[in-house]
Parts: structure tokens; sequence; C-alpha cells
């Protein structure tokens, strides 16, 4: 029975008869990089082998194609090489760039020359996926969140003798150019003080004399600071400053709002306090996608997203100043503009509401005194949403302009005094996988511009000359044949603009 017992545990091991017999050595059977003499090590995990060809004998496999050549995802290369852009920002002089690309997690900075063209600067590649980036006030640092719900803070402009310093110190090149992290020593959080039973200081001497472990990923190699985070999928953040209102001087205090998926609006401080929390601004009952401070009154916050309504804050006091009903002015406007879109005329549209953008601009009037102005727009609405703000903070509904298609983004141009807003031409109004045909699409701008009359006070199409010239590249550039479209363009796209409604808790039973 012993006999063959050792015979089977031989001959899984690949040992002759006598060496376990006669009580020699064990030889050293080599598997990988690992050797069986060694008991500290950890053994490597098991893997296939597959069988060698007689025509390779190379361990390493690649498909080629008939040409000789290695064969490639063109999907992988193509968003490696032109990544999507998620985010972007500006400083106050227009002189500096920040954007967001999807694919790479990165975060570029341009510096815009004054003939209009963009140098890239920078890149740097977050940990996590970036999805909502401001400056601070002084406009020296990026104000970076990731989905994780981490907050960082980064230099405008990067110290390259530092950058160059870390990548060296922290990371290896490889053959393609891409920083390999170092292995670095593993100590484990208990020791002899801690562990007490037997079996426990197995374990930890065991972990202590581990020596095959994998390297750890180190930090990124330029210079950033985590700030906070979240529990939460953070979704937007701002930082402002204002007047200390615990003091009677003139201190100034930098304040970080943050929004989440679970509905919480937190106030921090700013740097290098971010650890205190000033409050919490409860309120909604989804989730929060949009914060805007207007520019007027920092004091207030202006807060949407999941919910059928818009809040107004006074954030340093955590209190509600005023809420706004979306759900009916937007049935109003679908029953004047979109009755046709609906399979029932004349009943209520019943998909949920998700604000996908939020502006507070001012304008001139003809009594001298600025007119303040709140614009939103919600995701599949072909309509941008007009507001005025008085000094209590108290919205009311002005208008609803109509466009041709989905509003996907708006932006304020200061230098024009206008709204520009971007428009979803491959898809029909109110839905977000309906498809308009190729002639639909046709006579329909991507762009469009709105200007504030002050002889009317409302809001007008701008001149279509001039609206064409600042909108010349996207709208006036030929386009030649379009490519073919195929279920999965249409469907990454879709995600791109239209990823709110994947933030409700319950998406897969509300969406339509």
């Amino acid at each position: 029975m012993e006999d063959s017992f050792l015979t089977s545990i031989q001959a899984r091991n690949g040992l002759e008869d006598e060496s376990l017999t006669q009580g020699q050595p064990k030889p050293e059977v080599s598997i990988g990089n690992v050797k069986d003499t060694d008991v500290t090590e950890r053994p490597s995990k098991r893997q296939k082998k597959a069988p060698l060809d007689d025509a390779s004998e190379s361990s390493s496999a690649e498909i080629v194609t008939e040409d000789g050549k290695p064969k490639s995802s063109k999907s992988a290369q193509a968003k490696a090489s032109n990544p999507n852009l998620i985010n972007l920002a500006a400083t106050s002089d227009g002189q500096y760039v920040i954007a967001v690309t999807d694919e790479d997690k990165c975060v570029r900075v341009f510096r815009l020359d004054i003939d209009g063209a963009l140098q890239q600067l920078s890149k740097r590649s977050m940990p996590k996926k970036p999805c909502a980036i401001t400056l601070t006030p002084d406009q020296s640092t990026i104000i970076c969140g990731d989905k994780f719900g981490d907050v960082y803070a980064l230099p405008l402009l990067p110290d390259e003798n530092n950058n160059e310093n870390d990548s060296n110190s922290n990371a290896q090149e490889v053959g393609n150019g891409n920083p390999r992290p170092m292995p670095e020593s593993f100590l484990p959080s208990a020791n002899t003080r801690t562990v007490h039973t037997l079996r426990n200081q197995k374990t930890l001497q065991h972990q202590l004399s581990m020596t095959n472990r994998k390297p750890c990923k180190n930090a990124a190699a330029f210079e950033h600071k985590l700030l906070l985070g979240h529990v939460s999928l953070l979704t937007d953040v701002v930082c402002v400053s204002v007047s200390d209102p615990g003091n009677t001087g003139a201190q100034i205090r930098t304040y970080i709002i943050t929004a989440d998926r679970d509905e919480h609006i937190r106030v921090s401080r700013g740097i290098p306090q971010t650890h205190v929390v000033e409050g919490f601004c409860l309120g909604h009952n989804q989730f929060v996608s949009q914060l805007c401070v207007p520019s007027w009154d920092k004091r207030m916050l202006i807060s949407g997203g999941g919910d059928d309504y818009l809040l107004v804050w006074d954030w340093l006091s955590s209190r509600v100043l005023y809420q706004i009903d979306l759900r009916t002015l937007i049935n109003d406007f679908i029953q004047r503009h979109c009755s046709h879109e609906i399979k029932t005329p004349g009943s209520q549209w019943q998909k949920p509401i998700a604000v996908s953008k939020i502006l507070a601009v001012e304008s001139d009037s003809t009594t001298g005194i600025p007119r303040r102005h709140v614009i939103a727009i919600c995701e599949r609405l072909p309509c941008l949403l007009f507001f005025s703000m008085d000094s209590s903070g108290a919205l009311h509904y002005e208008c609803s302009k109509a466009v041709q298609g989905n509003v996907v983004d708006i932006a304020y141009s200061a230098q024009h005094s206008c709204i520009v807003y971007a428009v979803d031409t491959v898809r029909q109004a109110l839905s977000q996988s309906q498809v308009n045909d190729r002639d639909a699409r046709a006579g329909r701008l991507r762009i469009g511009i709105l200007q504030f009359s002050a002889m009317v006070e409302s809001w007008e199409m701008m001149d279509l000359g001039l609206q064409n010239a600042i909108g010349q590249a996207v709208d006036d550039a030929p386009r030649g044949e379009e490519p073919a479209e195929d279920e999965a363009t249409r469907d990454s796209s879709e995600g791109l603009l239209y990823s709110l409604e994947k933030l409700r808790k319950r998406y897969q039973e509300n969406q339509s």
C-alpha cells in the first residue's frame, strides 16, 4: 500500500524510485522560475501546456495574417490613437485648455495660440477614469474627480524636472517606452506582537519569507495629491472662494463642492484642509449630475440630476432656497412642439428626467441692470430651458427654445455674449436609440447659437451669417461621404452622449 502511494507521488513529481526509498536528497525540479527545493517560495500557478509544433520552438505564439503581419484589432487601435473627449475646461484668460480623454484616462493640457491652434503641453494618465474637472480660483491647479469617488489635485503646468526624477525613481522603461512598475518589498500589517495563535504565527512566518511576489503598482509618476473621497460614484465637482462667514474680516476661504450618485452634495474645505467636511446639502432623491455656482453670488448653488426639479441652495448653511418643477415645463413643451413624437397624443411624457448641464450667465438690459439667467438642458430633450433668478435666489421660468435635435451640451461665450449648443442629429428627438435617416440629417445644424436681445428681452437665434462664421469648423467644413454605420458604432456613441440614465439605481426598469 505504501509502495503504491510512493510510486504515485514519484510519478507526479517525475522522480525515480531511488529518490525516496534510498534516502537520497530530492532533486531540483524547476517549474518556470520556482524550484522545489525552496520551500519558502510561493508555487507558481498551474498553466496549461500547449503542444509545440515541429516548425516552432518558441514558447510564445502570435497570430499572423497571410501577408505575415500580426493580426490586431482595428477598433482598439482606433480608440488608442483617437480617444473620445468626455470633458473640457479652460482657464479664465483662455490661454490653456484642459481635456479629459475616455479610453486612456488621461488629463491633457493644451496651450491655445493666437491663431487658434492647440499645442499639447502635458498628458497625465490617472489611476481611474476621470469624470469631472475644474480649476481652483487662482487657475493654477486642476481639481479632478474620478468615477471611484476620489478627488485629486494636479498642477496645471507640471514641473518637468520633478516629473523626470519621479519617473526615473519609480519606474523602469520597457521595450515600447511605457513605464513598468518596480517590485516593492512586502510587509504584512500583522507582527509578532499582534499574532498569538500557533496557526497565525506560521502564516505570518510564511508571509515574511515569500520572495516570488508580484510587483506592486506604484502611484503615478507625475505630481498629484489625493484630496478627498466619496464612497459612491462622483459626478461633478466645483471649487469656489468666498469670504469666511465666521470672520468679520476680509479673509477668503476656498471650498470644494462635490456631488455623487447617492444623492449627496458634500461641502469640503479647500486645499490643504480638504479633510474637513463643512456640511452636506441633502434634498435630492436621485443622483446629482450637475452643480453650478453663479458668478454674481457665490454663496448660491444650483443643482440638478435625476429628479423632476432643480434646487437652489445656500450651500454654506446647507439650506434649500428654492425648488422649481421641471416635469410640468417639459410636458408643456412636448405638447406644443413634439406631440407627433409621442405614441399617444395628449398623454404625459413619462420618461425619467436627467439634467445634463446647468449654466448661470448675465446679460445686458435696457435698464442698465444686468439680467441673470439660468439655462438647463436634459438628456433626450430637443430644447433649452431658460430661467431668470432674482436676488433672493428664486427661479422664474422664462421660455423654452426648441431646436432640431436632442441637445447634448451647451456653453457660454462671454466674448460674443451668446449661448452655443450642440445637437445630436443622428437620433430622433426624445429618444436615444431611434435613428434618423440620412436625408433627415442633411439639413440640420450640429451647432446653434442663441443671443439675448435686450430690446425684446428674449433669447433669439443669432444672425445666420455670424452663426456660420463661428461654427464654420463644424457646420461648414466639407464632410464627404459619411462612414458606414453599424450597431457597435451607434452603441458606442449612445453611451457617450446619453450616459446619465445609467446612474439611476433602477436603470433597467426605467430604460425604454
